[in-house]
């Protein structure tokens, strides 16, 4: 009969998240304020998908992560490489307020029908590919894709519709909730966008993982924020005063 004192002590998430990640090779690094939502990066070869309202900003996220992060992470060894493939929105003046090298940033705003050649031969030597699909992919375009990923150790990011019809997406980011800073009473300049964001699927064990962030804050960039207090309800608020002494 095996000693229960012999049998292994359960890992602490983050350790476990972190040994997943490397298993499949070098981990794509993600930006710090990310790393909680993520521990160790994007795991190598992976396919992430973008849900929501808040899925451009997430994107230009990743791409800042894995062109900032080049030799920032321990053993990391991505070569920093990021394209962006049926996006012709992505916010590159974002993604270089975050920190992302634009020497390394390569666009390919309207792939058309060849989209998926196109993806092909980008994952064989980026880190990280960020694709809005034309059209729902076929059967044997997502076979090929994700084998292709997963031979070179290339993350394919998905934005858009096909996000929800691509089988073997390990990763799902979405915000749930966001809420404008800065804006009084009809006047003011935007702040900052706080956002609620969930990180869920098999690269993400358990109930998954949420925090608040700021996506971006007031400088561009994105950092770790608290929950925002509840809104106030209308109703005036009533004050105490003091009767007056009369002289």
């Amino acid at each position: 009969m095996a000693d229960a004192s012999a049998a292994p002590s359960l890992l602490p998430h983050a350790v476990l998240q972190d040994r997943l990640v490397r298993a499949g090779g070098p981990p794509v690094p993600v930006l710090p304020a990310l790393r909680t939502l993520l521990p160790g990066g994007l795991r190598a070869g992976s396919v992430v998908g973008l849900d929501g309202s808040g899925s451009a900003s997430l994107g230009v996220a990743l791409v800042a992560g894995a062109s900032t992060g080049v030799d920032a992470e321990p053993g990391g060894g991505t070569n920093g490489w990021c394209a962006v493939v049926g996006v012709p929105e992505f916010g590159v003046l974002s993604a270089c307020g975050m920190g992302a090298d634009p020497r390394r940033l390569l666009l390919v705003d309207d792939p058309a029908e060849r989209w998926p050649d196109v993806v092909a031969a980008l994952v064989e030597a980026v880190s990280l590919v960020l694709v809005r699909p034309p059209e729902r992919p076929t059967p044997a375009a997502v076979r090929r894709l994700t084998a292709l990923a997963r031979k070179h150790g290339s993350v394919l990011a998905l934005t858009g519709p096909a996000t929800q019809t691509w089988p073997g997406v390990r990763l799902r980011l979405a915000v749930t909730e966001s809420r404008w800073e800065g804006l009084g009473d009809g006047h003011g300049v935007l702040g900052g966008r706080r956002a609620q964001v969930v990180a869920h699927g098999h690269d993400s064990p358990g109930a998954g993982r949420r925090e608040w962030l700021w996506l971006p804050n007031a400088a561009g960039r994105i950092e770790p924020a608290e929950a925002p207090r509840a809104r106030a309800s209308g109703r005036p608020v009533l004050e105490v005063v003091r009767p007056r002494r009369v002289s």
